[in-house]
């Protein structure tokens, strides 16, 4: 895959000097290995620990025009934004939104939270700036909603795919263009479906973003999964374990570096977020492409016949099979004459189709097979993950 030197030394070269990374690595770098050696990581802890100093510590001193707050580390940390951050990311969304058919005179409502978080502002202010007459609902009660999108003759949607059903159930006309976000939906065919059959003429759209990184990466037309946007974000995936980059196609965790940010500019931040990531061909300009968006967490990890096993990728398994409650404990035993064995018990019901399914899942989603797979009513309290090889 090719790697952005320009980008990144022009990133490099300017942070080299910022209070927080001075020191920390070099003003320039020859190649991608060269930056995966001589660039450290970050960690949200170290963010956490920097933005909870007197006046956010090296990250204070910026002249935000917008600070929104996200749950961090047991708190609500700042996230701020300078005045040319918001026109960065707007003209990026800029491109998405030409890409997708909005255009000035459309109509949006957008139903992602207001009041301390990210999302809803994000919205109403890329839907501003590109012309589009914004009403900003936030969650609430679907009737009212409704009404409101009805007489305001609403012809977007952002928000909640799940409450975006209910929207229509009420009686809201299915949009030209729906954003969607705050729940799986891409990576959940079954809710994603739905939403497709229900809105059978309306461009979906799914999002990835961290309140940190804003935004990520969205589907594009003709595109699939998310496709980063590069102009503003870097992308690596690395082995959580030795903490390599990965080759393209990999699992692993999803690090971001911010290649022209001001306020709070992160360099080389592990998102904990497990990926994949593909170069593809281009696709309104832009290469980068988690295909399956994220699908779990690197926080635990176990090695099962030869492969490193995330836990919570199970739950991105089980996503859209009726009858379960999302309950599951993952036992790994030693076989034996030699060699591992997985168990998987689940809460819920289903029998042996819904039993096949899921193994089918497990394989293709974690590259090994689970050898015994039992659906139960009920599901004594413990641990997510019970590893009895060392016992």
């Amino acid at each position: 895959m090719s790697f952005p030197l320009d980008s990144i030394n022009a990133t490099l070269d300017r942070l080299s000097r910022h209070a927080f990374y001075s020191g920390k690595f070099p003003a320039e770098v020859s190649g991608a290995s060269e930056y995966a050696e001589s660039v450290p990581l970050m960690s949200r802890t170290d963010l956490v620990a920097e933005m909870q100093k007197p006046d956010y510590g090296a990250f204070g001193g910026v002249k935000a025009v917008r600070m929104n707050l996200s749950p961090m580390g047991g708190g609500l940390v700042p996230v701020m934004q300078t005045r040319r951050d918001l026109d960065r990311l707007t003209g990026a969304c800029r491109t998405h939104l030409d890409a997708c058919g909005v255009e000035e005179g459309d109509v949006c409502a957008v139903f992602f939270g207001y009041h301390l978080f990210v999302a809803g502002l994000f919205y109403q202010t890329q839907m501003e700036a590109h012309g589009v007459t914004c009403i900003p609902l936030g969650p609430g009660e679907a009737d009212r909603a409704a009404e409101i999108c009805s007489t305001h003759n609403v012809n977007i949607l952002a928000g909640n795919p799940s409450f975006s059903l209910r929207l229509l159930e009420a009686g809201v006309k299915p949009p030209k263009v729906f954003f969607a976000g705050g729940e799986a939906f891409t990576g959940n065919p079954t809710l994603y479906n739905t939403v497709a059959d229900a809105m059978p003429d309306t461009m979906l759209v799914d999002s990835f973003s961290l309140s940190e990184f804003l935004p990520v990466g969205r589907t594009f037309p003709g595109g699939q999964g998310v496709h980063i946007f590069d102009e503003l974000v870097f992308a690596e995936v690395i082995d959580p374990e030795t903490l390599q980059p990965v080759d393209d196609g990999e699992r692993g965790e999803l690090v971001l570096t911010h290649l022209q940010k001001e306020a709070q500019p992160l360099v080389r931040y592990r998102t904990g977020d497990l990926t994949v990531k593909i170069e593809t061909p281009s696709v309104f300009g832009r290469t980068i492409c988690l295909p399956r968006v994220v699908f779990g967490r690197t926080d635990e990890m176990v090695k099962v016949k030869g492969v490193k096993l995330y836990p919570s990728e199970i739950r991105s398994v089980l996503l859209g099979i009726d009858g379960l409650d999302g309950a599951y404990r993952l036992t790994v035993s030693g076989k034996p004459g030699g060699g591992d064995s997985l168990s998987l018990a689940l809460k819920g019901t289903g029998g042996d189709a819904a039993a096949e399914l899921i193994s089918n899942r497990f394989k293709s989603q974690t590259l090994v097979s689970v050898d015994e797979i039992s659906i139960m009513a009920e599901l004594e309290d413990g641990p997510s993950l019970v590893d009895t090889r060392g016992s």
